[in-house]
């Protein structure tokens, strides 16, 4: 099983002018989330891992490690939205 390790800060603000600021930032709004599981909202690099999403969205036995500080959570991607025209990724959901 193969496991990909991914850098990624925490945010604690949510809505649509926060989110505008991140991605000029040239960074990825995401959330992780489970059963039974608080939610955890992120912020992802979006050319640190643009190249491995695209690279092993198709495959099912992918793990990626999501490094937040110094803790380490094992997850899945769940969702990939995606900019209709442009090679963006808009939002990522995972789940852990």
């Amino acid at each position: 099983m193969k496991k990909i390790i991914i850098k990624a800060k925490y945010r604690k603000i949510f809505g649509s002018i926060y989110i505008k600021k991140i991605k000029k930032k040239n960074e990825i709004p995401a959330i992780i989330y489970g059963k039974n599981k608080k939610n955890i909202l992120i912020r992802i690099n979006h050319d640190n891992i643009f190249n491995k999403i695209v690279k092993y969205q198709e495959k099912k036995n992918i793990y990626f490690l999501i490094k937040i500080n110094n803790k380490i959570i094992k997850s899945k991607i769940k969702d990939i939205q995606k900019h209709p025209y442009k090679n963006k990724i808009l939002h990522l959901d995972f789940i852990y």
